[in-house]
């Protein structure tokens, strides 16, 4: 970043004004939420060799130190690298346009040996970390200072200053390309298309060195392209800012043409323009520097037309400065996103160094400020050398506090919705005291935009976990990782885990399958129990059959393979009792339920008040001899016991008694169902034969058995006087007509 030009911004502001250390410790803010999303990026600046590399050290060397600074981020909490592979039209990349960094080998356009891609490498060890990678342009410098112009140590013979020395505009001591040429435009977005085309970039990031501060001689480019706009200052001012524009715009949608996943953003300093109209600028100092008017960028323009997916202003103010107060011009930006990202560029490089800066929480305080905005997505941090060196211990609790928990970086539904499908076959396990998940990848999308990238790991002591819940993300793997190491897991504490793919764009898909680290199955216990049968039914609940069961994080439920019971299961009987834990685990148990109760066993007697002799069987009624009905009796073993008669056709019952006296012949069955005092049923029946030997006139039928075997037309029905009856019957005769 621009840091000269903005350390004299900032001396001039503080030299209006202080804030003493008191007042601004009574600016923090209260602590701030666990975001789930939240872009957490680091600038690496390569220029003048800032934060790396060592332009002397060897490529191995190099390597070695770029991937420490890498792990330095994500240990911080960080989720993104922006690293500057062109500070001053020159490459950190092999490049047929430009000329190979001096920072990197020492001598600008010689490649590096043994050679290797440092570009490749970084975007390759970022992906590793889960760490999005933003390639860092500057899209104007290019000589670091007008007087190192005639260095031919540090510009090389193909650098464009010396092959289009008509490119560059010299503004004080700076030299650019001259923004006002459609060459140089279009040279810039060759670059920049060459970087997308050929490397797999999540973001192409601009910094804040459009126009210089200061006068700016460039009447040629003006007479020879003005476009309509008029040679006032205000003409020349908007003609400046639409050039910016142009090129914007012009990179925007190239990009999006090539590759509509590969976000592009700009990071401006920190104030627009100064107002006290809210839809003009932010409430600060006029004398504060205002890129609209001092580097004709019109970042408002560009978030209101679309042209860039994010913008980082660098807020590089502490809170309650006075003339750009940081607590000010945040909520500012956030009421001017429209509906783009907006990530605040924080100063570092400022902890420890002047007043507002000495406090240890200046850094924390403005991440909660911004997190307190709807529209504020994050912030990156200039630059990784300060988060290295860790003044006043700012680092550590970012580490330990601020961003202990990692979060997701932000999705841009305006470029794509879709989403990955899920992971499947989520599976847990423990080693060397951690939980470790695997999962099962689902097959690679042929739509570049739903390419899983990386993977959301998620835990909760609930087992529907919320994966909206900042404090639920616990990891975040690369894509050809399909593993987490969860080491923070509490010893002896039980969790639920879940796992989401993102794609590109960081959409994300439904969760995987729910697993635990609860590994053991519960102790099931049980007791025996009995139960007395009431109205012929008993019941039982699983509490009442288990005798302690026990589970290391908890049971969640207790079933009984029965819990109820009837008259057939009089006795002992075997019930299992299942115990399922929080993990979803089972084990079983068996008791004893000793059901109480009795069946009844009814017997029917059938009496009679008649006694006279019919030849019948004894619980026969002959209809005109003898008695013409009969009592039937029911009976039982035990006390308690209730009768029930049926059919009720002809009987006349009274409990355990009923009285038939039939009117016709025929064969009846009569049934008494008894009920026990428990509520148990059995029944008993009888059958009563009834034969009809009414001849009218009050004689009896008799049926004559014929004479001999010769005769047997001398038998048949006959009709005698009842007093005749007996001989009949002695002589083998029986009552009742011979056709019946």
């Amino acid at each position: 970043m621009k840091k000269n030009i903005l350390l004299a911004a900032v001396a001039s502001l503080c030299a209006v004004s202080t804030v003493s250390t008191t007042a601004q410790a009574q600016t923090a803010p209260a602590s701030s939420p666990i975001l789930k999303r939240e872009m957490r990026g680091v600038w690496i600046s390569t220029h003048l060799s800032l934060d790396w590399p060592n332009r002397t050290h060897m490529p191995q060397q190099q390597r070695d130190e770029l991937l420490k600074i890498l792990e330095h981020n994500k240990a911080t909490g960080m989720n993104a690298a922006f690293l500057q592979v062109r500070s001053q039209s020159d490459a950190m990349y092999p490049s047929e346009l430009e000329p190979w960094s001096y920072y990197l080998t020492n001598n600008q356009g010689s490649a590096p040996s043994p050679a290797w891609d440092p570009l490749q490498f970084a975007i390759d060890e970022s992906r590793k970390r889960g760490m999005e990678f933003h390639a860092w342009i500057n899209p104007y410098r290019a000589v670091a200072t007008a007087t190192s112009a005639g260095n031919t140590a540090q510009y090389a013979a193909n650098h464009v200053s010396r092959t289009h020395p008509e490119w560059m505009l010299t503004v004080g001591n700076v030299i650019i390309l001259n923004p006002g040429l459609a060459a140089v435009r279009e040279h810039v977005t060759t670059v920049i298309m060459d970087i997308v085309n050929r490397y797999d970039v999540d973001g192409i990031h601009f910094d804040d060195y459009f126009y210089p501060a200061g006068v700016i001689n460039d009447d040629a480019a003006y007479a020879a392209d003005p476009r309509g706009f008029p040679a006032t200052a205000a003409g020349r001012a908007d003609w400046r800012r639409d050039n910016i524009n142009l090129l914007i715009a012009g990179v925007n949608e190239r990009i999006r043409a090539a590759k509509p996943w590969v976000k592009f953003g700009v990071s401006p300093s920190g104030i627009y323009r100064s107002s006290t109209d809210p839809a003009l600028g932010s409430p600060t100092a006029s004398g504060a520097s205002q890129h609209y008017l001092s580097n004709f960028a019109d970042t408002r323009t560009w978030l209101q037309q679309g042209w860039v997916d994010y913008l980082a202003p660098q807020v590089y103010w502490y809170i309650g400065q006075a003339g750009s107060d940081y607590k000010l011009l945040v909520p500012w930006w956030n009421q001017n996103a429209f509906g783009r990202h907006m990530y605040i560029g924080i100063a570092d490089y400022k902890m420890n160094t002047t007043t507002g800066w000495f406090d240890p929480k200046q850094v924390a305080n403005q991440i909660a400020l911004n997190r307190a905005h709807a529209n504020i997505g994050g912030q990156i941090h200039f630059r990784h050398a300060f988060l290295n060196a860790n003044p006043l211990g700012y680092r550590t609790d970012l580490q330990q506090n601020v961003y202990h928990r990692p979060a997701l970086v932000p999705a841009m539904p305006w470029k794509d919705t879709l989403a990955p499908a899920a992971p499947g076959s989520l599976a847990a396990s423990v080693a060397n005291d951690a939980v470790v998940l695997s999962w099962a990848q689902a097959p690679d999308a042929r739509d570049e935009m739903e390419k899983v990238r990386r993977f959301a790991v998620y835990r909760s002591e609930s087992r529907e976990i919320d994966i909206e819940a900042g404090e639920n993300l616990v990891g975040v793997t690369e894509a050809s990782t399909p593993a987490f190491a969860d080491t923070k897991a509490q010893a002896g504490k039980y969790y639920y885990y879940a796992v989401t793919a993102l794609n590109r764009l960081s959409n994300e898909s439904a969760k995987s399958n729910v697993v635990t680290n609860d590994f053991k199955a519960p102790t099931v216990r049980t007791r025996d129990a009995s139960v007395t049968l009431a109205n012929g039914t008993a019941s039982i609940q699983a509490a009442d059959i288990d005798g302690g069961t026990l589970d290391n994080w908890g049971i969640e439920s207790l079933s009984a393979s029965r819990t109820s019971f009837s008259c057939g299961n009089i006795g002992a009987q075997q019930v299992t009792l299942t115990a399922l834990d929080k993990a979803g685990l089972s084990a079983t148990g068996t008791a004893t339920v000793n059901v109480l109760g009795r069946i009844p066993q009814p017997t029917i007697a059938v009496s009679r008040t008649d006694a006279t002799p019919t030849g019948a069987p004894d619980n026969a009624i002959v209809l005109g001899y003898g008695a013409q009905s009969l009592t039937l009796g029911a009976a039982d073993a035990a006390a308690g016991t209730t009768f029930a008669w049926s059919p009720a056709a002809g009987l006349s019952a009274s409990g355990a008694t009923a009285n038939f006296a039939p009117s016709g012949a025929g064969t009846f069955t009569f049934t008494a169902q008894a009920i026990s005092e428990n509520g148990c049923p059995a029944v008993a029946s009888v059958t009563v034969p009834v034969i009809d030997a009414r001849c009218g006139d009050g004689k009896v039928a008799v049926c004559q058995k014929p004479k001999n075997d010769k005769d047997q037309d001398s038998g048949g029905t006959v009709c005698v006087a009842p007093d005749a009856v007996p001989a009949f019957l002695r002589k083998g005769e029986t009552l009742g007509s011979c056709e019946r």
